[in-house]
């Protein structure tokens, strides 16, 4: 009998381990094809203009930080500034955080750079007099002479100040920058000025560090990194001085991915995301790109079409046909996170990348170029595109 009980109990294990594989056959994840991939994207896209405009502003009211990956010198990021700028100061928006000096922010009418005039008028409208809407967050990589030039007016004893005004008497080359952060390095003026809310002093170091990095190619990733944390320092003062009102970050592309960015770097925008949470806050990321047209910067026109750079842009762009469109990446992120990465195809690869890093992207199917930058040869003639 027990024999009997036993065999019984084994053929039992047997049927229900039998149901249990075929459930699981039955319940495994279906497989995401590209066809699939494609109907999502195209479910979750919208004309920009209209609709898209209006959706980001929904998302914003929800939100605190509005991260905007952006394109550089085109028409098409400031006129889209245009558009959402006064609902989202009415939305509670009070600072603009940008890829600027924190001199080159007080300093527009002399300063050649990323930000015209126009444009920080644009943000400035409904401020009073003496709140600063524009945050510099930068290094001043195109005109460290002028910051040179304007604390060496302070000390005018100073020898160490004298000799790095005279280096970059006939203008600032990247070649300079070693010698003139070792300079900075044996002295400490003794009067220095806030500008723009942050030390005119520190941020002629901060710049020159980063530039001296630059000049060598064999720290190149370092350069990277050190601008990066500049970012993240100016950021965090700012925003430790005016803690009240929402931000509004406009950086080049680059630096408002969650997480590392395909340069290896820990972004700007994954820092404010960690003190989104830190601050009980929350932050949403939308980046743009070009599909085709001109783009405008350090003195060169140059091909704005990056549809050969990311297989996800050469397939948003298909999808976008003639019309700036919105995409919305958060219902992609389940569908490509159960595909096991070694079974990816390089097209999902690049997309599980890009949803990671942004919420949503903006397709530019052509951009205009934009004339009013730095002019050709600043910097060693070289400034990221993105």
């Amino acid at each position: 009998m027990a024999r009997y009980l036993s065999m019984k109990s084994r053929l039992a294990l047997a049927i229900s381990l039998s149901l249990f594989l075929i459930s699981g056959s039955l319940l495994a994840a279906p497989v995401v094809t590209e066809d699939a991939i494609r109907a999502t994207l195209a479910a979750h896209a919208v004309p920009l203009h209209g609709a898209g405009e209006a959706r980001l502003l929904v998302e914003a009211r929800s939100h605190d930080f509005f991260l905007l990956g952006e394109l550089h010198g085109e028409h098409e990021i400031p006129e889209l500034m245009k558009d959402l700028w006064p609902q989202l100061w009415t939305a509670g928006y009070r600072h603009v955080a940008g890829e600027l000096s924190p001199w080159a922010a007080e300093h527009l009418d002399q300063a050649k750079g990323l930000w015209t005039q126009d444009q920080a008028a644009l943000v400035d409208q409904f401020a009073g007099p003496n709140h600063h809407v524009v945050w510099g967050c930068d290094i001043d990589e195109g005109q460290p002479e002028r910051l040179i030039a304007d604390i060496a007016k302070l000390n005018p004893e100073d020898a160490t100040l004298k000799q790095m005004v005279a280096l970059t008497a006939q203008g600032y080359n990247r070649k300079q920058a070693p010698q003139l952060l070792s300079l900075s390095e044996t002295d400490h003026p003794a009067r220095d000025i806030t500008t723009g809310g942050i030390s005119l002093w520190n941020n002629l170091r901060q710049t020159l560090r980063v530039e001296a990095l630059r000049s060598n190619p064999g720290t190149r990733l370092g350069a990277s990194e050190a601008r990066e944390l500049v970012m993240k320092e100016l950021f965090l003062s700012h925003y430790r001085q005016a803690p009240e009102g929402k931000v509004f970050l406009r950086f080049g592309r680059n630096h408002l991915h969650r997480g590392y960015d395909a340069r290896g770097v820990s972004t700007l925008g994954n820092f404010v995301a960690e003190l989104a949470v830190a601050e009980n806050k929350s932050v949403f990321n939308v980046g743009a790109f070009a599909a085709g047209g001109k783009e405008h910067l350090a003195g060169e026109t140059f091909n704005a079409d990056e549809r050969q750079d990311e297989l996800s842009f050469a397939l948003l762009a298909q999808l976008a046909g003639t019309d700036a469109t919105l995409f919305d990446l958060r219902m992609l992120r389940p569908m490509l996170h159960s595909i096991a990465p070694e079974k990816r195809t390089p097209l999902e690869t690049n997309l599980t990348y890009w949803a990671d890093s942004y919420d949503f992207l903006i397709c530019y199917p052509v951009v205009s170029p934009l004339m009013n930058d730095l002019p050709r040869g600043v910097a060693g003639g070289e400034m990221e595109r993105r």
